[in-house]
């Protein structure tokens, strides 16, 4: 499964356009025409404000949300959580369609107000799957004896439980900002000339150019949301990120 991605970082620093074993050499030319590509940077940051509101808000909207489907029970609730989840077992060409449609029918269109709105809605069950995980492993016990003892519901949460979801909250937030920074299928049909992330701006480069730069640029992105996970487990460890009790 590694293996295009090893080729993909050896491309990178390939020095001729053109791929041969062996390699002549090394070089960072592809990386350098990435970043004084124009197109790209306007690209790159594109896509960094896009996630940075994105992020926060996905995991505003999953906070409630796996909460209500970990510790509260009510009818439908399991075609209340298929329907959350659906974007990721939906065909992302058929979520992009639709999100197209139905923003063009509101007024709003594609942009980059389109593309917020249409990566949160792509976006939240990878951050609800996440704190969904992390509730699991909680004991509603401190809750209970927490109510028992004075506390509102609302300091239950913010004193009991939130703190505990330190870790669901880190791995859901490094998913949806990678998935919003690195999703070609709902970007694709929701960008503009003027707006365009990084994914559609590297599929319009290679239409038209064969070389290394996309590649360069993948490394980038790869080298970002590795920074983004070990970031994450320093600061609470990779085991209680992703564990599922």
């Amino acid at each position: 499964m590694l293996g295009p991605v090893l080729f993909i970082i050896l491309y990178s620093f390939n020095p001729s356009a053109y791929f041969s074993l062996p390699m002549t050499g090394l070089s960072l030319k592809w990386f350098v025409n990435f970043f004084e590509n124009e197109r790209f940077m306007n690209a790159f940051w594109v896509s960094m404000k896009m996630a940075a509101i994105v992020t926060p808000l996905s995991i505003v909207i999953s906070i409630p949300t796996a909460y209500a489907l970990v510790r509260c029970e009510f009818r439908g609730q399991n075609l209340v959580n298929a329907l959350i989840m659906s974007p990721i077992v939906i065909p992302g060409v058929v979520s992009g369609i639709a999100l197209l449609i139905y923003l063009s029918a509101i007024g709003v269109g594609p942009g980059f107000t389109g593309l917020v709105i249409g990566m949160t809605c792509f976006s939240i069950p990878f951050g609800v799957r996440a704190l969904v995980a992390n509730m699991h492993g909680l004991r509603p016990e401190l809750e209970e004896v927490a109510r028992n003892l004075g506390a509102s519901n609302w300091s239950v949460f913010w004193r009991i439980v939130l703190p505990q979801l330190r870790p669901g909250l880190l791995a859901g937030g490094t998913f949806v900002f990678v998935e919003a920074i690195d999703n070609f299928s709902i970007s694709v049909f929701l960008s503009t000339t003027k707006v365009s992330p990084l994914p559609v701006e590297g599929y319009s480069y290679i239409r038209d150019f064969d070389d290394p730069t996309v590649a360069a640029m993948a490394v980038i992105l790869i080298a970002i949301s590795t920074g983004l996970v070990l970031l994450a487990s320093r600061m609470v460890g990779l085991n209680r990120m992703f564990r599922v009790e």
